[in-house]
């Protein structure tokens, strides 16, 4: 259930907000109705941690409503208390979805939390006695010999949260949009905040083409406190001290690219695929084997 709920906020279509539309327009969502849809298809969302799984994206619902002020989209809840032409400000809450990362989807064999990769990728049970690590202070030129590593089934749990906050779009043109969010953990948990910046490009298609194709870039900024809390390796994770991992504020990009081409009233054919480069302060973690994380998902969507 968690997983659709991540998939529903990351792949779903997105509504063109209410306000903004005019009532002739074939995207408007009309004000006080709600808009139910599915889509179906084959996508995955990579996961970046050791012993995390991928999580499938097969079957992704989407419903959203918009009253004067109000609105539901998916998992998000919000207010829109400010609106201008070009402008609107709202006060949204949604669930963060840091934790999917870290569920457990099926059973495997634990690795003793000593075990390292050394480096050519080989599990050894412990660093030889005679070769003892050195530290970056002690030989700041030399390269590690190996990577500690621990899976997410060796440490202590991570919780969901509630996240709350402001978000403001700016309207610049028909086909360009910027989007800033600043959210903080309402729930308590990890106690810091994130933010997100993101520009939204409509890119031209000749017009019989009956489809958009919509680039957008950006980066989030997640605070120490948030980083720590999920990517953090502390006692309570393991008793072997060479594991401890601090986690640092981190400044993320992304890039994704959304095709949509529609083939009657209530179809559409949808491409969407989205890469995020982790900042060194996540990617650093011994529980993060890759640098990133990729999104890619092909199918129809059907609107109710």
């Amino acid at each position: 259930m968690k997983q659709v709920l991540v998939a529903m906020s990351m792949v779903a279509a997105m509504g063109v907000h209410a306000q903004q539309c005019q009532p002739q327009g074939e995207d408007c969502i009309e004000v006080g109705q709600w808009q139910f849809a599915v889509a179906v298809g084959a996508g995955v969302m990579t996961n970046p941690l050791e012993g995390g799984d991928n999580i499938p994206l097969f079957i992704l619902p989407y419903f959203s409503y918009y009253g004067d002020n109000f609105f539901v989209e998916n998992t998000t809840v919000g207010y829109t208390f400010s609106h201008q032409r070009d402008l609107d400000l709202s006060f949204i809450v949604e669930p963060n979805v840091e934790q999917a990362f870290f569920e457990r989807h099926h059973l495997r064999s634990i690795v003793a939390p000593d075990k390292y990769l050394d480096v050519n990728g080989m599990v050894v049970d412990n660093l030889p006695e005679a070769v003892p690590p050195t530290s970056d202070e002690d030989n700041p030129t030399k390269t590690p010999s190996y990577k500690p590593k621990i899976s997410i089934d060796e440490i202590t749990s991570r919780d969901w949260t509630i996240d709350g906050g402001l978000l403001l779009h700016w309207y610049i043109n028909d086909t360009s949009k910027l989007s800033v969010s600043w959210l903080h953990d309402l729930g308590g948990v990890y106690k810091g905040q994130h933010a997100t910046l993101t520009y939204s490009q409509q890119l031209p298609l000749p017009i019989e083409a009956n489809a958009k194709l919509q680039l957008k870039v950006g980066a989030q900024w997640q605070s120490q406190q948030l980083v720590d809390y999920y990517y953090g390796l502390r006692t309570t994770d393991s008793s072997d001290p060479r594991l401890y991992y601090q986690g640092r504020s981190s400044l993320s990009p992304f890039a994704s690219i959304a095709y949509n081409h529609r083939i009657n009233k209530h179809w559409q054919l949808k491409f969407n695929i989205k890469h995020t480069w982790l900042a060194d302060g996540i990617s650093d973690s011994p529980l993060v084997t890759s640098s990133g994380s990729s999104s890619i998902f092909i199918g129809g969507l059907y609107e109710f």
